[in-house]
């Protein structure tokens, strides 16, 4: 079914003095009315300088589901009527018990909920439908007058929308009731726009997309009368192509001259009194328009791309533009043309810096072959599936990493990014960007990761890595060793790590550092010897070097802290190790003393 309006000279009149006066009876549907002289709300004419007929609307602004909130629609009804007419129920007063309503491609499941008023009706139907709230409250306002009508009566809730009721029969009855039109009205003005799901082969076989259809010039009547003209119009965008199959009628020049009030034998006024109390009610009707460069693709893929949601930019890289769409982004630049990206891609491109960054320009359209899916930018490319997500692969990345098993994430300490590889993970952190083989990734992990003392790397690895290899890769704290295959700690930047890195023969830590020694001096204990921090360095001492050391009063006494590690490894019995105040020396296990 077509939805159009009321007959015109009811549109005109119920913009007239008869929509804002108390106590006047209720029009029925279709029934003509002369307008009044002093028919403009608020005693005043409308700007009508800035209609455009092929652009009646930005998308942005049409589309916009979050336009006014819950509140702001009480208020605004508030503010149209402070007060209703004794005995009647205006719109801001007005509740009803809803049903609920199935999802469509059209619009997403309305939940039916008791007493629901007027503003919650509108604010549900704008969030499930996709659509602007405020263009529910134009549409209510052209078609009945309902906004501002201090005593309406049944009939103008039970035709809210016009929803239903065509110009040359009664309006449907299954769609009766104020909830039920404002459901329905939505609905129709989104399936004008054939949304995905609808079509040829789907419930939606009707091709409404070729009636006024985006980017062509159509004829379109001034009136209900064949013997009226038609003027060619330039249909711009999707609000305007959907205007116009809800009401087939373009204003001619005598209904533009009258702003609110009545024309010509051949004027209409629906479109032109959606214009009016639209900018007299919310302001201008200009959003962010499609960006010059970018029409011609936009026209050919409006159907995803929606409505645009920013201006067209022109400050990237090569003399790059992109622009933000309602379903993702077109991108091009000097050395590429214009491409579309899927707001599920264009996520995953801006985590790696979009334009800016290593993935670049898209060199390619969005593809698909079964489900596996794929778009190719100039460093890399961006693939899907049902079974695996979304990944990114990219061009500078090393080939040992193999394939992404998994999407880029920043969840890292500061924010740092990582994503993972069959064989390793990219990390992205102020330090860098670098590939970590799995080996390292273990040893890392081993050791805190990025909490503790190695941080973040700050090379690659020194060669190619392989399931037994050996190579070495640098971290902010220390060194990691891969040989064939194994991976550990070699070398640290914080001293009791390294001490013990450095010496294996003590063994495993069996106490936490403590920092109690002489002067906030540190130490931790270990299987075989102690790891002692002071102001003369950090050094490890095995057991029997402790012991004589705790003999002879530690460093409280004359021996002081210890100045070097042992001379030789512990394991072969015969060693020095040089202290502030003397030589502590083991012979085949047995230590002594020597003082200066």
């Amino acid at each position: 079914m077509v939805s159009v309006v009321h007959a015109r000279l009811f549109q005109a009149m119920i913009a007239s003095l008869a929509i804002i006066a108390t106590g006047i009876g209720i029009f029925a549907v279709g029934v003509a009315r002369a307008p009044s002289a002093a028919a403009a709300p608020d005693a005043k004419l409308a700007d009508m300088s800035g209609f455009q007929a092929g652009n009646i609307i930005d998308d942005g602004l049409f589309w916009d589901s979050n336009a006014l909130s819950e509140a702001g629609i009480q208020a605004f009804l508030n503010a149209k009527v402070p007060t209703c007419a004794a005995g009647f129920t205006c719109l801001k007063n007005y509740r009803e018990t809803t049903h609920t309503i199935a999802g469509t491609p059209m619009c997403a499941q309305y939940d039916g909920a008791a007493n629901e008023s007027a503003a919650t009706i509108i604010f549900k139907v704008a969030q499930t439908c996709g659509i602007s709230p405020k263009v529910l409250l134009v549409v209510l306002q052209k078609e009945q007058g309902l906004v501002t009508h201090s005593s309406p009566g049944v009939t103008r809730f039970r035709a809210a929308m016009g929803a239903g009721c065509p110009d040359t029969a009664a309006c449907d009855a299954n769609y009766y009731g104020f909830f039920n039109q404002v459901h329905y009205g939505a609905y129709l003005l989104k399936r004008y726009t054939q949304p995905a799901g609808t079509g040829p082969g789907t419930a939606y076989t009707t091709r409404f997309d070729l009636r006024y259809p985006v980017g062509r010039t159509s004829a379109i009547a001034t009136d209900t009368s064949p013997d009226c003209p038609t003027k060619s119009v330039f249909i711009e965008n999707q609000a305007t192509h959907a205007l116009y199959i809800y009401t087939p009628y373009t204003p001619d020049a005598a209904a533009l001259a009258t702003s609110y009030g009545t024309g010509g034998s051949c004027s209409s006024y629906g479109n032109r009194n959606f214009y009016s109390y639209y900018t007299d009610w919310f302001g201008s009707v200009r959003g962010a328009p499609v960006g010059v460069y970018f029409r011609d693709y936009y026209a050919a893929n409006t159907s995803w791309l929606g409505y645009p949601t920013s201006p067209m930019s022109c400050a990237g890289p090569d003399r790059g533009c992109i622009q933000k769409f309602q379903g993702g982004m077109i991108a091009g630049s000097y050395s590429t043309v214009a491409a579309g990206v899927r707001a599920d891609y264009a996520q995953y491109w801006g985590w790696y810096g979009r334009e800016y960054g290593e993935m670049g320009y898209p060199t390619s359209e969005y593809a698909c072959v079964g489900d596996q899916c794929r778009q190719e930018f100039q460093g890399g490319t961006i693939t899907s599936s049902t079974a695996a997500g979304i990944a990114v692969e990219l061009r500078s990345r090393p080939s040992w990493l193999g394939a992404s098993t998994q999407a880029k994430s920043c969840t890292l300490k500061g924010g740092a990014c990582y994503q993972a590889f069959q064989n390793g993970w990219v990390l992205q952190s102020p330090s860098g960007s670098f590939a970590v083989p799995t080996a390292v990734l273990a040893t890392w992990g081993n050791y805190g990761r990025e909490y503790e003392f190695l941080g973040f790397p700050t090379g690659a690895t020194s060669t190619v890595p392989g399931p037994t290899g050996s190579y070495t890769q640098t971290f902010q704290g220390g060194t990691i060793t891969v040989t064939n295959g194994a991976g550990a700690v070699t070398a640290a930047s914080e001293p009791f790590i390294n001490a013990s890195l450095t010496s294996p023969w003590l063994g495993a830590a069996t106490q936490a550092k403590s920092c109690t020694l002489k002067g906030g001096a540190c130490y931790q204990a270990f299987q075989n010897g102690w790891v002692v921090q002071s102001p003369s360095g950090t050094y490890a001492l095995p057991t029997v070097v402790r012991t004589i050391w705790g003999w002879y009063g530690r460093e409280y006494n004359v021996l002081g802290f210890p100045t070097g590690s042992p001379s030789a490894d512990p394991a072969s019995g015969t060693y020095t190790q040089a202290f502030q105040g003397g030589t502590v020396s083991v012979v085949n296990g047995t230590a002594t003393v020597s003082l200066p």
